[in-house]
């Protein structure tokens, strides 16, 4: 079953959401255990809190980034299309227009 455009952007919003939320919650626990406010006593795997947090983060917003790189040209190609216009770089004369052929 391939699900539509719409009900996959949907999902995939959805789960970017919840990667931020958790790097978010880790973030906020690790930063607790590591300051002290939270003992942990002998579970020192706790720690790790902290680095996964940080890394779910980066993830999330290495994520969102590329979502929006894959929507401007998108947009971008939508737009020319619907004005009438020639994409750049398509000009006979060059990608500029000027004639100078580069």
């Amino acid at each position: 079953m391939v699900a539509r455009d719409g009900q996959y952007a949907s999902k995939v919003w959805d789960m970017a959401k919840k990667l931020t939320w958790t790097a978010v919650v880790l973030l906020i626990a690790g930063v607790l255990v590591v300051s002290g406010v939270v003992p942990v006593g002998r579970a020192v795997g706790l720690y790790v809190t902290l680095p996964v947090g940080v890394v779910l983060l980066g993830m999330s917003l290495i994520w969102r980034m590329l979502e929006r790189q894959e929507e401007a040209p998108a947009g971008a190609a939508a737009s020319e299309a619907r004005a009438g216009h020639e994409p750049a770089g398509s000009h006979k004369e060059g990608g500029c227009g000027c004639g100078c052929r580069h």
